[in-house]
């Protein structure tokens, strides 16, 4: 159900409350968030950020390499324009995880979580959910502090409970930010709504709190300037970014991040590339190499180069060795990772594989310290634990968990 229609037609067999939603805490323009890009179907790491130029003519990039400004570090040949801002870029070219099976590796990689056999299960929050727990679900102004632009799997609450889902900024979803109508119409019918469901009790009783805490935080962000950072027409920069559904969520994205959401998700699939893998990324690569230069050029331009970390990863790499169709496979010791962030030392690559990318050689990193990555970013708390909706208490991370970008060399 849509959320303007849960608060249209009253949901009365849901439970009811105030009409409030729990505010991130002193809002303001230097607080850090996160720009986490996910490359859904298992992108190359080998035609992305590891090239390998002197391994075998069957194991290296079938797209070649370019030199970048940073002396010494090549990538895939089809970054020409991220090549020029290497130097504000970091590759962990020793990341990864032992799983290949497209859906358990998801989950691993965007929760920090492994949970083989996952299917559509999802046994741990989140990256924007955790956060969304530890700073709040809205900003003062109504606006999510958690938001998706387009959709890949285990990116909600699982078990710290449906409020912190994070908003699902689907077309349908920004247009339901719209108020139809006077504001005034829309309070009153949110007292009869109030008053009618009042004295219900509802049989399920996580199943009302979540659609309260959702339909609540819908409210505040209709009533408040929050949904102007949705209207991304309006932005200056948007010729810039109109020709592709991916440029338009980059500027939605920076947009969101701006106004106070400290969370934003893009997803951009399609790299299952079994056959032909040097054509279908002649199209695929070059896209995503125009807007992470859009995105990281507009960043700094509007001075959130520095609190804003850009994360671009997939659920793991693909075989060394290309296949008889000229594709590569699936292969999890080693993902592509890419962070981006003016607080940190940038310009150099972290970690090696060995010579034809096909195992760490040096400064291993998994999903774990990816994690708790994003989280020291968002000034969270190492040694948080989280009670479950069923009364369990979780720890954020695993203690031994790295920094990458401060712990591994």
């Amino acid at each position: 159900m849509k959320r303007r229609d849960f608060i249209k037609l009253g949901a009365t067999t849901f439970a009811c409350g105030n009409i409030t939603a729990t505010y991130a805490d002193d809002k303001k323009k230097d607080d850090t968030a996160v720009l986490f890009l996910f490359l859904g179907g298992g992108a190359s790491h080998i035609e992305t950020f590891n090239p390998v130029p002197y391994a075998p003519a069957d194991r290296r990039s079938v797209t070649g390499a370019t030199k970048t400004n940073v002396t010494g570090v090549e990538l895939g040949g089809l970054f020409k324009e991220l090549a020029k801002r290497t130097n504000k870029i970091v590759i962990p070219r020793a990341f990864g995880h032992r799983d290949q099976n497209h859906a358990s590796a998801v989950h691993w990689v965007v929760t920090g979580e492994a949970n083989f056999g996952a299917g559509t299960t999802s046994k741990w929050p989140s990256y924007g959910s955790m956060m969304s727990r530890h700073h709040g679900v809205n900003t003062d102004d109504g606006l999510p502090t958690y938001v998706k632009l387009g959709q890949y799997d285990h990116n909600g609450a699982a078990w710290l409970g449906g409020k912190y889902t994070g908003f699902d900024a689907t077309k349908e979803g920004r247009k339901d930010l719209q108020l139809l109508g006077k504001s005034d119409d829309f309070r009153k019918r949110l007292h009869a709504l109030n008053v009618i469901d009042s004295g219900f009790i509802g049989k399920d009783q996580q199943m009302a709190k979540d659609w309260r805490d959702l339909r609540n935080q819908s409210v505040d962000i209709i009533l408040g300037n929050g949904s102007k950072a949705f209207r991304v027409e309006n932005d200056k920069d948007y010729n810039s970014f109109k020709e592709a559904t991916l440029g338009q969520d980059a500027l939605t994205a920076i947009r969101l991040l701006e106004a106070g959401s400290k969370f934003v998700s893009l997803s951009y699939g399609g790299w299952d590339m079994h056959t032909n893998i040097g054509q279908a990324l002649s199209t695929k690569q070059a896209e995503l190499d125009h807007y992470l230069a859009k995105i990281m050029d507009t960043l700094e331009a509007r001075g959130m180069y520095e609190r804003v970390m850009l994360v671009v990863t997939s659920e793991f790499g693909r075989t060394p060795k290309v296949n008889q169709n000229q594709g590569r496979d699936h292969f999890g010791k080693l993902a592509p990772l890419m962070i981006s962030c003016g607080s940190y030392d940038m310009g150099k690559t972290i970690g090696a594989s060995t010579p034809n990318a096909d195992d760490f050689d040096s400064g291993r990193c998994g999903p774990e310290d990816l994690a708790w990555t994003i989280y020291d970013h968002l000034n969270m708390n190492k040694t948080a634990r989280y009670t479950a909706t069923d009364g369990r208490p979780h720890n954020l991370v695993k203690e031994d968990s790295k920094n990458i970008l401060k712990d591994i060399s």
